[in-house]
């Protein structure tokens, strides 16, 4: 009978190390540097399977990185993500979609959008229709994979090839040239790089693109913001049982900056992660998802050993670039006669005499948009070189700016007076250094990618102890919310599966 109670005392015994060992201090010690939407996601896996050790660094004192909800006027703004990008194949979209009116079309999605010459004049719709469907095919073309060039040579060589035919014979050469100018401005903007002529026109990965809306706009005081509050079980509602609430608050530790990781780390094989502010922290692994902006600029220093090849040529060869944004808050509602979304096309003339004066820099912006629930507000967004010198200008200047292109493009139409300025900074930040990854010459010329960038570093057993999750490890998703979340939910599942 002692025997058996013995037996007995040891199988609970060993029951309780089993359970402590997912469940308690037993757990793997992970750590997740960086609390935007892949670390987020990496955390709200892990801890709603079982693996709860988790401590999450950040370096700012706000949970979300790249997404940035932020009061404004009466309501909200975006300052970095700001719309859901498609429905089939976004898990934003589909984690979203069960609260209703959560998600709803953007004004933007609804076609008002004109594409507007310096005299102020309107491109007739049927024009602009049909020159944005022909650019869009030659981007979009198979040929370009064959093309040895770069994507700005490769479409300008179409573009011109295609303008001799008779379906566009009423297109003059100065609205062409206008046209060229603003399509290569629409393009920066897509993909946040300086020119199309720094970009392989073959390029190894691929963006894939969704199905369904691409312009997909937030309600709710939180807007982009409720992500976090859906991916970890918080969101007020909920009723799905087997998605446990995870508590971020516990587990998020903010102001530290990591500045090395050691991932051979200490003779038992703990990682070990130094922030600097002289704090240590040891783990049995670590999923880095800091912006690949960061990783440019500190990957040298942040890791100890030096990175597999790989890994560094991968940051190295990708491609980050900025975006910026710029909010005006009006006393007045925009005028109703103004578009949706408005493109700006440069007379070189009016582009000239623009260089010329204190408002040079708004030739970075290319576009304004109004913004959803929010009548009173008007965004800029600017690109490249010319936007980011931008990011620190006196905010006076920006208002001058700002209505300064209004006059010119807009003359018929009344603004009100500027109430609030509130612009993004993403390059100036050493947090990010940027808005989000594309694909270089120099990814080719590397023979990288997303893939190669996400790829873990292992130990002597060949198990993953440094881990890597973000947009820009996404060889089909940079550049985007669902591509990060993607990320940070494979790297927890690769972890999941190594202590299954």
């Amino acid at each position: 009978m002692k025997l058996y109670l013995v037996l007995i005392g040891l199988i609970c015994y060993l029951s309780v190390l089993s359970v402590s060992s997912v469940d308690g201090a037993e757990s793997p010690r992970i750590i997740i540097v960086g609390a935007g939407a892949a670390g987020i996601a990496a955390a709200s896996r892990l801890y709603q399977r079982g693996l709860k050790n988790i401590t999450i660094l950040e370096a700012s004192h706000r949970m979300g990185g790249r997404i940035r909800t932020t009061p404004f006027g009466s309501g909200i703004v975006e300052i970095g993500a700001q719309w859901c990008h498609g429905e089939q194949g976004n898990v934003v979209y589909q984690l979203a979609k069960v609260y209703p009116g959560l998600l709803k079309s953007s004004i933007i999605a609804d076609k008002d959008a004109a594409l507007i010459r310096s005299s102020g004049i309107k491109v007739p719709d049927a024009v602009a229709e049909r020159l944005q469907t022909m650019a869009e095919d030659i981007v979009n073309s198979d040929e370009r994979d064959a093309f040895a060039g770069s994507l700005g040579e490769f479409f300008t060589q179409k573009y011109w090839l295609k303008l001799k035919e008779p379906a566009f014979s009423d297109i003059s050469k100065e609205l062409a040239e206008q046209f060229l100018v603003y399509y290569h401005n629409y393009e920066r903007g897509y993909t946040a790089y300086d020119t199309w002529y720094d970009v392989a026109a073959s390029e190894t990965d691929s963006y894939v693109e969704p199905a369904g809306n691409q312009d997909i706009a937030w309600n709710g005081k939180k807007g982009f913001s409720s992500i976090f509050d859906i991916v970890s079980g918080n969101f007020p509602g909920t009723t799905n049982s087997t998605l446990t609430p995870v508590p971020l608050g516990n587990l998020i530790t903010y102001g530290k900056f990591v500045s090395n990781i050691q991932w051979k780390g200490s003779a038992e094989g703990d990682v070990i992660v130094s922030a600097q502010d002289g704090s240590q922290y040891e783990a049995d692994n670590v999923i880095v998802t800091v912006s690949l902006g960061v990783l440019k600029e500190n990957y040298k220093t942040m890791f100890t050993p030096a990175l597999p090849t790989v890994n560094q040529q991968a940051i190295t060869g990708l491609y980050f670039g900025t975006v910026n944004k710029i909010f005006v808050r009006f006393d007045a509602p925009i005028p109703e006669d103004m578009p949706n979304t408005v493109h700006l096309l440069w007379y070189k003339s009016d582009l000239d005499t623009l260089r010329s004066t204190p408002h040079a820099w708004a030739e970075a912006i290319s576009t304004f948009f109004r913004i959803d629930n929010q009548p009173n507000v008007l965004m800029a967004w600017m690109n490249g070189a010319e936007g980011r010198g931008a990011e620190n200008l006196p905010e006076a200047q920006l208002k001058e700016g700002i209505l300064h292109l209004l006059k010119i493009f807009t003359k018929d139409l009344v603004f009100g007076n500027i109430q609030e300025v509130l612009r993004s900074q993403w390059s100036s930040e050493r947090l990010f250094r940027g808005s989000y990854s594309s694909r270089s010459i120099t990814t080719e010329e590397l023979n990288t990618g997303a893939k190669y960038l996400g790829e873990p570093v292992k130990n002597a057993a060949n198990e993953p102890v440094l881990l890597f999750a973000g947009e820009a490890t996404n060889p089909i998703h940079y550049s985007t919310v669902h591509g990060a979340l993607d990320s940070g939910f494979r790297e927890a599942d690769r972890l999941l599966s190594l202590y299954s």
